[in-house]
């Protein structure tokens, strides 16, 4: 058996736990550069509020209805994940994050074990230790799994356990086939045509007819609502194949300088995650993009890949070779509104091949930056930083409604009486 635990509105949940006194009220959280509605309260659903509305669209109501309105803030939400991940690890052997607010755990031989029981014990002590409300579903396949936990939300309970095929069948049957995990767009389309509107339908075709219209992934899926597992949990995480730090500015930067202090600090970012996963990359790409739906100014989106001489994950070598290849991409003349910079060719950090030919520094690097991460983690992150970063950051994005750090910045911690 397996079980699939979600944070129920993940972001709004973690402002709540730290303001509680905003529970009941409409609440959004918006995303970079407070742009689009990327969470909600149940309160803000109800009025109609829809994700990805733009802000600017959706002020008046807001205003309306007296909305409480956050800006992102990551830092807080990585933080409430990492306690929940931890929580959840006790009552597995095998946890697999999905998400930061979704895991899959293997509930394993529950032979003698009241299966219910032990979930409702599960979210109630997540509740208790974390403050973070969660739904969980539980079935004998992750499908099953996943479709149960959006089942137990369509029913308002906290959980909903299908250990039989008799319980499997009571849900499935009424179930909308595009709330199927792993029904996209085009799936949901073509069944839609072949007049399939629920789960229990699409488990009602032949498996032959399935694989032959959805090809393998879908005849998994077509197993798994059967109740035989196809998709397993990975307990060892995978190494990512390209790592990203991308931002927009809060306002056009036509200023090289500007420009450089934010390809300085995306490059120390995407260093930082290499070492967080014991990697090293063997190449750079430093983009720069206009907007491109301004259709008043000229559109510019450059990029440059640079091979590094050695698979590295130093800070400082990374900032130096992106802010060389800013500088040979940039133009003056253009209103840039976005940057980053991307690693790929990652490899694990003890698999790396030196050059006989060339001279070797980044054993010295790797001992700065391991110095700089004790640092940044004892008293905040960009605490110790490179000089090239900057420090007004006046290009940062956008964040008006930013809450506090509560959880992660050492000034932000809530005091009591």
């Amino acid at each position: 058996m397996f079980a699939h635990v979600d944070i129920n509105n993940c972001y709004v949940s973690c402002e709540t736990l730290f303001q509680p006194k905003l529970k009941g009220r409409v609440i959004v959280v918006l995303s970079n550069n407070d742009g689009c509605v990327i969470a909600r309260s149940n309160e803000a659903k109800a009025i109609g509020l829809k994700m990805g509305d733009a802000e600017f669209m959706v002020r008046r109501l807001l205003s309306e209805k007296d909305a409480v309105i956050f800006s992102s803030n990551y830092p807080l939400y990585a933080d409430m994940s990492a306690r929940l991940m931890n929580n959840l690890a006790r009552y597995t052997y095998t946890l697999m994050v999905y998400s930061i607010d979704e895991a899959f755990m293997a509930m394993g031989n529950m032979a003698g074990l009241d299966l219910k029981a032990h979930t409702a014990k599960i979210s109630h002590n997540v509740m208790h230790d974390t403050g973070l409300p969660i739904t969980i579903g539980v079935g004998p396949t992750l499908s099953l799994a996943k479709l149960a936990n959006k089942a137990a939300k369509k029913l308002h309970r906290e959980y909903l356990v299908l250990d039989t095929m008799d319980e499997v069948d009571r849900v499935i049957n009424d179930f909308p086939i595009e709330d199927v995990w792993g029904v996209g767009m085009a799936y949901y389309n073509k069944l839609k045509e072949m007049g399939i509107e629920t789960a229990g339908q699409f488990r009602s075709l032949k498996p032959d007819l399935v694989r032959q219209q959805m090809t393998v992934q879908g005849w998994r899926l077509h197993q798994e609502l059967w109740g035989i597992p196809c998709n397993v949990i990975r307990d060892v995480a995978e190494r990512s194949k390209g790592i990203e730090s991308s931002q927009s500015f809060n306002t056009y930067q036509t200023d090289l300088g500007m420009i450089e202090e934010a390809v300085a600090m995306h490059a120390a970012t995407v260093a930082l995650k290499l070492r967080q996963q014991k990697s090293m990359a063997l190449t750079l790409t430093v983009y720069l993009r206009t907007n491109k739906h301004n259709v008043i100014h000229d559109q510019h989106y450059p990029s440059i890949t640079l091979k590094i001489p050695f698979a590295a994950n130093s800070t400082l070598e990374f900032t130096r070779i992106c802010v060389q290849g800013l500088r040979a991409i940039w133009q003056p003349g253009y209103n840039y509104l976005k940057t980053g910079v991307r690693a790929t060719g990652i490899i694990p950090a003890g698999e790396i091949q030196y050059n006989a030919f060339s001279s070797y520094g980044n054993s010295r690097q790797q001992a700065l930056a391991h110095l700089m991460d004790q640092l940044n983690d004892r008293y905040g992150r960009g605490t110790l930083r490179v000089a090239t970063e900057g420090h007004k950051r006046t290009w940062a994005m956008k964040q008006e409604f930013l809450s506090k750090q509560y959880t992660t910045k050492w000034h932000d911690i809530m005091t009591t009486r």
